[in-house]
């Protein structure tokens, strides 16, 4: 593939910039084979960024951005290495510094947020430990003033509780939440250059700006450097100055980023702004047709056990408080609101791996909590459920092909060849025909191993499926294969879906009808295109508000893109009522008592007091 620009040859190093915090120059990065050699995976890379300027590499997995982040801080894996280049932090070649001198700058000078909180952040060890351990080795500072200053940039991105979050472990918070852990543990240290790999996957919207907001700030008051890796091209489009687009390690195209992104030079680049998600007309029929939901969750509240501040007593959390929601035959509900709002646990409550404090769920009528041990098998294969993260659910040791044959076994008409077969079958479904079957997770990329989690999902018939953030860690061409994937296959064997996510480009995309939850309480429902066109909540308007889009212009002579914005506007509640405010509406006073859901029309429901 040629290189190309809209400013300057991709391929061509940048002139460097004496205020340049760092430059990377003709960086080439190689991958030992079984063989032995080398081969290559970042090909004549060329970049420079400012003190105060924000810089983003932008591509598909795979494409090298990552290795080029990690090869800054020499944090390569061992199979692969620097063949060629220079890389200049404030001018002094890294490739001469002592290991001694790269351990005072990882972390002190140079700062980094991986893409994977749980991995980056010690099970073992509570959060105010990890937070305060760079503070303390590379500042100095007294115990006391490091937790001060966490807990400061715990409130900054926007920690609930920060003096019980320092005394938590990491496995007792959500991804999206140990995300802003590990956001707050790195600017604590304001970094000369902050290298961020995928900050915001895991985030809602308004948190994802509000912590992109935070990084602006960080930038312009304390003239840090970043490089933000990111496959989120709204989010670069409204935060990065400049942008470089590599795939599969050559870099396509690079310059001034609304340039990049409204006149797209190379065929690779379109196709990216191509597959961003766009609102699609979705089907009449299942919503039209059913006279009574298929799954009905009346007055759910769910508590959890957690530690509080006050040292050995645990507290009662409540997850979900007083939700109702109806799912009808067939359709897409899609479930929207930032992490720890309580969508992933409304799903799990629904697949019987959480169980409701008070409330009903109803299942074609009837109360699920009162069915026998056989009525409960066979719930179970009728509520399937894709996790979030696909390689995690799958078990490293099983094939395939045993793996979609699991749930099978409960089915005892089936012989074990049947099962094989249509386990077979069902592979082939989700395009993974061939020898998949032998294969094992590993041998699989992201987008493939969560297509094999899709089928052994519905390998079973269910009447329902439950998303959780199924697409959210992937590519957009990745993502639009899945989504497109996801909507033949409900078509053809008409399964509802509960899908939840904080994308709310996909939601745009994929679904009938749309909950919008925070903090356990369900704020807003109703027709997709009535949420995205005519919010009435507060809290959803600045949802809309706060996702960046980036919209398709059709030209007379070439297709082109830009930034927009939701143009929504605060609409007053209905006559003598108030939007209930739980914390959601910010500078407002809470609402006392529970909340009302009233009709504002067109099975639009709203919370008021």
């Amino acid at each position: 593939m040629t290189p190309t620009s809209a400013t300057s040859a991709g391929a061509s190093a940048e002139p460097a910039h004496a205020d340049a915090v760092l430059t990377i120059e003709h960086l080439c990065i190689g991958l030992r084979t079984d063989s032995g050699k080398f081969r290559r995976i970042v090909e004549d890379a060329n970049f420079s960024i400012a003190a105060g300027e924000m810089l983003a590499l932008v591509g598909e997995s795979g494409s090298g951005k990552t290795m080029i982040a990690r090869s800054i801080l020499r944090l390569l894996p061992q199979i692969a290495a620097i063949e060629s280049g220079r890389i200049l932090f404030a001018g002094k070649d890294l490739d001469d510094a002592r290991p001694a001198q790269m351990r005072a700058l990882r972390g002190n000078a140079i700062g980094m947020v991986f893409q994977e909180p749980m991995v980056s952040l010690n099970p073992a060890l509570s959060v105010g430990v990890q937070m305060t351990e760079a503070l303390r080795l590379h500042r100095g500072l007294p115990l006391e003033e490091a937790r001060r200053r966490c807990l400061e940039l715990l409130e900054r991105v926007r920690i609930a509780d920060p003096l019980a979050c320092l005394k938590a472990y990491p496995h007792q918070f959500s991804g999206g939440m140990r995300q802003r852990i590990m956001l707050a543990s790195t600017l604590a240290m304001q970094p000369k250059l902050l290298i961020a790999d995928e900050p915001t996957t895991a985030l809602d919207a308004i948190v994802q700006k509000e912590v992109m907001d935070i990084m602006a700030s960080l930038t312009r008051e304390m003239g840090t450097a970043v490089l933000l890796v990111s496959h989120d091209l709204g989010m670069v489009a409204r935060y990065a100055r400049r942008i470089v687009v590599l795939c599969s390690g050559e870099t396509m195209e690079s310059g001034d980023t609304q340039q990049v992104i409204a006149q797209p030079q190379h065929a690779y680049t379109r196709n990216l702004l191509a597959s961003l998600p766009t609102r699609m007309p979705r089907r009449q029929a299942a919503a039209a047709t059913a006279s009574t939901p298929l799954i009905e969750i009346r007055d759910l509240c769910i508590d959890f056990n957690r530690p509080a501040a006050s040292g050995r007593k645990r507290a009662v959390l409540r997850a979900v408080a007083h939700a109702d929601l109806d799912l009808l035959a067939g359709e897409t509900l899609a479930v929207v609101g930032e992490s720890g709002s309580g969508k992933t646990t409304i799903g799990r409550a629904l697949v019987r791996l959480n169980c409701e404090t008070s409330g009903s769920i109803r299942f074609e009528g009837r109360e699920i909590a009162s069915f026998d041990k056989a009525e409960m098998l066979a719930y179970r294969l009728k509520s399937q459920m894709v996790f979030q993260d696909p390689f995690s659910s799958l078990d490293p040791r099983m094939r395939l092909g045993a793996i979609v044959a699991e749930g099978l076994r409960l089915l005892p008409a089936l012989s074990a060849q049947e099962r094989r077969a249509r386990a077979a079958q069902m592979l082939a479904e989700v395009g993974l025909s061939g020898d998949y079957a032998e294969r094992f997770p590993h041998e699989l990329s992201g987008g493939q191993r969560q297509r094999v989690c899709i089928a052994r999902a519905i390998v079973t018939g269910p009447r329902f499926l439950v998303a959780d953030e199924a697409v959210s860690a992937l590519d957009v061409t990745i993502q639009k294969q899945l989504l497109a994937l996801l909507q033949s296959l409900q078509e053809k064997f008409g399964f509802a879906c509960l899908f939840i996510t904080h994308d709310l480009g996909v939601v745009e995309q994929i679904a009938d009808r749309v909950a919008v939850i925070y903090r356990g309480r369900v704020l807003e429902t109703g027709p997709r295109d009535t949420i995205f066109d005519d919010p009435r909540h507060p809290y959803t308007l600045r949802l809309l508000q706060a996702t960046p889009r980036i919209r398709r212009v059709d030209g007379e002579n070439r297709i082109s893109y830009r930034l927009a914005r939701h143009e929504g506007h605060a609409q007053p509640p209905p006559a003598g009522h108030s939007y209930f405010n739980h914390g959601s509406i910010p500078g407002q006073a809470l609402s006392p008592g529970e909340p009302l859901m009233l009709d504002v029309g067109q099975q639009h429901y709203v919370a008021c007091t």
